[in-house]
């Protein structure tokens, strides 16, 4: 099976859940895991915590980064063998939709395959006084089994373009991660409306 990786170095933070194809350091080997795609939760200090791809879970103790192909600089850390960020465990998604998320974690059922509809959602939760209220797209992971999703942040401020065909109105946006992504198929207005 071919894995898409990142070929660039890349940069993570406190937070961030990257799946990384493990290295030679002397823990992975003893644990077997030694050339595995594992999600890696980045901790604060430099630390890691690999989650089992089978529940989700911490799987063993928190680890030093540079035991699983980090390396860090002045700049932070990073490593050269990401093959996925921002991945999720979650046997509630659906791929290829729109999914409001509130400190961090997806709302159930609150999702659509249209970006418009989600903007609006988070738009009044944050009105609400719910400022961590967000729409991200999601998918399957591309390394992991199908319970796993991986997610990109779309700015509620994202330019939505569109094209009328004159019975529908079909919308785009455009990532960093995905260039002219759809975003919605909606019923053309009528004209005057």
């Amino acid at each position: 099976m071919h894995h898409y990786r990142r070929p660039e170095k890349h940069y993570v933070q406190s937070g961030d859940t990257v799946v990384v194809k493990l290295g030679a350091s002397e823990c992975m080997m003893s644990m077997g895991l030694y050339g595995k795609l594992m999600p890696v939760r980045v901790l604060e200090n430099g630390f890691g915590q690999l989650l089992s791809t089978e529940s989700g879970r911490d799987y063993s103790m928190p680890n030093p980064l540079s035991w699983m192909s980090f390396y860090s600089d002045d700049t932070g850390s990073y490593s050269y063998d990401v093959h996925e960020i921002g991945v999720g465990h979650t046997v509630t998604h659906t791929t290829g939709r729109f999914y409001v998320y509130v400190d961090g974690k997806q709302l159930y059922g609150v999702q659509s395959l249209r970006f418009e509809e989600m903007r609006d959602a988070a738009g009044d939760m944050r009105s609400r006084d719910i400022p961590s209220a967000e729409v991200r797209f999601v998918e399957n992971s591309c390394c992991l089994p199908t319970w796993w999703s991986r997610s990109v942040v779309v700015p509620l401020d994202t330019e939505v373009r569109e094209n009328s065909t004159g019975t529908f109105r079909d919308t785009w946006v455009d990532l960093p991660t995905h260039f002219n992504l759809f975003a919605g198929r909606y019923p053309a207005k009528p004209k005057g409306a």
